[in-house]
């Protein structure tokens, strides 16, 4: 079976989630044994992550007036790169590009429905103009693959999918995430940031992230304990009144916001940190958690469906509404050792239970699916 799997995602310099779920699913589809093919040729994808990088940089500079003809025109010289279909028995559309013109089956990830469900949360063209994409999408697949059980249901009531088409295929954390044997001294990766102690958040920084609540529950507990906030990821949408924030609270000299990271340095950060914050309104998976699990680091997560179908009793869990429960589940996370120690051991046996190898095999079998050898 030969895969052709869109790629296009990868271009950018920096990964974000799809980003990784592309790289991970790619490496370990080819370590399975079957023939993938990258939408983009290897000179390619060097050439467009220059484009990439340059209209990322525009983007972050004037936030949501990013003029939407810039990514039509990278959108039209990628299909001018893109190989032919022709030869392929199943197209894997990982991104958010209509599928109508793949004259071969077609399979397609939903990562989640956020544009769906909160547009108010994104710039209004970007809204528009994916919103269709996605149900159309959901529509043409042979096959939807989703990476939650929570997800599928969502699938189900707002596309009116049939459960029968759709495949739940977990996520899983990275191989480059493990525990590091700690020195005395922190490395650097981490004291360029802070000296103190410091609670982590790893994500993109966005409205649906949250993290207003965050920082007034580090507010609250900061006035006990001498630590930090650091917040490790890229501006994502309307972002700017997140980043005035510690400074209206008078707290603006204890959270870092680093932007983005590579993957050491962010290894490095999850280990060397007293715990992991993921305090989301709305998720289609959540990788950090599971990132922080399997560095042995204690993870919090908001008491949301699809957060506690992926940690179960691994992780702590809060109302992600009050900034006074996240305070006292962190409160209780720098007094009880004995609880920091139970959700090490626990989050490490959890994010065992994930591999890409699994994905890679479960995803094989939703192709077959697609193309009727199943």
């Amino acid at each position: 079976m030969r895969v052709l799997l869109n790629t296009k995602p990868l271009v950018f310099s920096k990964k974000t989630g799809i980003g990784y779920y592309i790289d991970n699913l790619y490496r370990a589809l080819r370590e399975s044994g079957e023939d993938v093919i990258p939408t983009l040729r290897s000179e390619s994808l060097t050439f467009i992550g220059y484009l990439g990088m340059l209209s990322s940089r525009l983007r972050t500079l004037i936030g949501k007036r990013y003029p939407a003809f810039i990514g039509k025109m990278g959108d039209a010289l990628i299909e001018r790169l893109n190989k032919h279909e022709k030869h392929f028995d199943i197209y894997h559309e990982t991104s958010l590009d209509l599928i109508s013109e793949i004259t071969i089956k077609s399979v397609c990830t939903i990562y989640d429905f956020s544009v769906v469900r909160y547009p108010e949360y994104f710039g209004k063209d970007f809204a528009k103009s994916v919103s269709p994409n996605v149900a159309k999408n959901a529509s043409i697949a042979e096959r939807i693959i989703v990476t939650t059980q929570f997800i599928k249901n969502e699938a189900v009531d707002l596309m009116n999918v049939p459960e029968t088409k759709i495949d739940v295929i977990p996520l899983a954390p990275s191989a480059t995430y493990y525990p590091v044997e700690k020195s005395a001294s922190r490395p650097s990766e981490v004291n360029r940031f802070t000296e103190k102690d410091y609670i982590l958040y790893v994500g993109t920084i966005e409205p649906r992230k949250n993290l207003k609540t965050l920082m007034r529950a580090f507010r609250q507990t900061r006035s006990r304990n001498d630590i930090a906030l650091i917040i490790a990821g890229d501006f994502g949408w309307l972002y700017d009144d997140i980043i005035r924030y510690p400074e209206e609270l008078g707290i603006r000299g204890d959270v870092i916001f680093t932007e983005y990271v590579d993957e050491k340095t962010l290894l490095y950060l999850y280990n060397y940190a007293l715990f992991l914050v993921y305090p989301s309104l709305y998720e289609g998976f959540g990788l950090p958690p599971l990132e922080a699990m399997s560095c042995g680091v204690p993870v919090i997560i908001s008491d949301i469906p699809p957060l506690t179908e992926v940690c179960g009793d691994a992780a702590l869990a809060f109302d992600p509404s009050n900034h006074e429960d996240l305070a006292d589940k962190m409160e209780r996370l720098l007094s009880e050792e004995t609880l920091r120690s139970a959700l090490r051991l626990k989050g490490l046996h959890r994010a065992n239970d994930y591999s890409w190898k699994k994905t890679a095999l479960s995803t094989i079998q939703t192709y077959e699916r697609a193309i009727g050898r199943r």
